[in-house]
């Protein structure tokens, strides 16, 4: 009984003993990763151009909608920033690092361990994530060429051909409600897309995408933009559905935006989206008041001409994807 009790005890300070060194080890590697991302992270960014544009375009944006309303302020936050940083490491500055271009620190292995298990991800996608140093975007610790953000946007176009036929080289409509700073849209052209590409935003959004892209891709006469990109301000949807019979196939796109909006500009979304070829949607379970799976699912249910995947993302928990692809064509 004695040599049974000795025994229990040594494998439970054997046990305890492995899980300190186990604690310890996960520490020293949390440190080295950090460690690495400081360094990887100090890096000079290039001079940017259109910098005082950007501020005319944003200081025309504070005047949109109310006065004092929330994407007024933001406007304003943004636009006082920048005049008191400078424009060339506008991705690292509050409050655009906060809500445009995050870490993403919990994520970021499981999306690329997702990625290279899947037989969708090429070559070609992974070159296409190379990330520029224009406005000097985070590099990925575990994937130095990389933006966490970037590498997001790689998972969502990898989800995006596991789920359906697409084939980006047959595309010929990309619209994209809510686009960020403009990473999607640089991705796709990183892989060769140069058909029409309409983002839908506010006016805020729509200045540092057009400031972004214009030095991302300083080709256009007068450094404009790619010329294959519009931008659509406006709150009135209707046209939309033009654009998608005009010019197929498409494909809609909205990622964490759809599901921040009020329910007219839901329901005026949801008007037109059945006539797309493809639809890409990624949202939250909740966002304030809104009940995100009943929207997602409700929409679902009102286009039975797509085929649908709708399922909770198994990367980025209480975060779903709804994915669809139009068995009509053109839908219409």
């Amino acid at each position: 009984m004695a040599q049974e009790h000795g025994a229990a005890a040594g494998d439970r300070c054997a046990r305890e003993a492995d899980h300190g060194a186990c604690v310890v080890k996960n520490k020293l590697q949390l440190l080295v990763r950090r460690a690495a991302a400081n360094i990887l992270n100090d890096y000079t960014p290039p001079t940017l151009g259109c910098s005082e544009e950007l501020l005319a375009e944003l200081e025309a944006a504070t005047r949109f909608g109310p006065p004092g309303s929330e994407w007024a302020r933001f406007a304003a936050e943004i636009s006082n920033t920048l005049r008191r940083n400078g424009t060339e490491q506008f991705l690292r500055l509050p409050p655009i690092a906060k809500t445009l271009h995050s870490r993403q620190r919990s994520h970021t292995r499981r999306y690329l361990t997702y990625l290279l298990a899947s037989k969708r991800f090429s070559p070609t996608i992974h070159k296409a994530l190379t990330e520029s140093p224009v406005g000097k975007p985070l590099v990925n610790p575990h994937y130095p060429l990389s933006s966490p953000l970037l590498v997001q946007h790689g998972y969502h176009l990898t989800r995006l051909l596991e789920s359906t036929d697409f084939d980006l080289s047959r595309l010929r409509l990309v619209v994209e409600f809510g686009g960020g700073y403009g990473s999607f849209f640089r991705l796709l052209r990183n892989l060769g897309y140069r058909n029409r590409y309409v983002i839908c935003d506010l006016p805020v959004m729509c200045a540092l995408q057009r400031f972004y892209l214009r030095n991302v891709f300083p080709t256009e006469p007068g450094a404009q933009p790619p010329a294959n990109l519009q931008w659509w301000a406006s709150d009135e949807y209707a046209d939309l559905r033009q654009e998608a019979a005009q010019h197929n196939p498409s494909l809609f796109v909205a990622t964490w935006s759809l599901s921040e909006t009020p329910p007219t500009v839901r329901s005026g979304i949801a008007a037109v989206v059945g006539v797309f070829s493809y639809i890409l949607c990624a949202y939250q379970r909740t966002f304030g008041s809104y009940d995100n799976v009943q929207y997602f699912t409700s929409l679902q249910q009102t286009l039975p001409h797509f085929n649908w995947q709708h399922a909770e993302c198994p990367v980025y928990r209480n975060n779903f994807y709804l994915i669809g692809q139009n068995t009509r064509g053109q839908g219409l």
